[in-house]
């Protein structure tokens, strides 16, 4: 697959996703790779909102996440999401969070295109499959 665009978002940590330590709960990793693909989405010109209007729910099959260094409470970081994999009725999206010049955590989630009435399968809509190739 040729090289995909990739789209970077800025975060921080906040209070409510540390744990007692202060570090950030593995599971706001999954928000922060949420935030990271919605503004993907937004930077190719297809707001989710959009997308879920037209029908569309592009739901997550399948997550992994590879914790490198803990995030605290507090510090900023940058999700970069990169659109990895497309194929007829599924993507797959591959995150990188990094503070500064270290990878703190790295991770995919692979998506499914369903009907929203239906909740069957449909194809990646073709505005996804295009934006992404450079």
């Amino acid at each position: 697959m040729p090289e995909a665009r990739t789209h970077t978002v800025s975060l921080r940590v906040r209070f409510g996703e540390t744990d007692a330590m202060g570090v950030a709960n593995n599971a706001a990793y999954l928000s922060y790779f949420e935030v990271g693909r919605i503004e993907y989405l937004r930077a190719i010109g297809h707001s989710y909102a959009e997308v879920h209007d037209g029908g569309i729910d592009m739901v997550v099959a399948e997550a992994g996440i590879r914790y490198l260094r803990p995030l605290r409470f507090d510090d900023e970081f940058d999700v970069e999401c990169t659109c990895s994999q497309i194929g007829r009725a599924q993507f797959t999206f591959s995150y990188e969070v990094t503070r500064g010049a270290e990878r703190m955590a790295e991770g995919f989630t692979r998506h499914a295109c369903v009907d929203r009435a239906s909740m069957r399968p449909v194809r990646v809509p073709s505005w996804l499959a295009e934006a992404v190739l450079i």
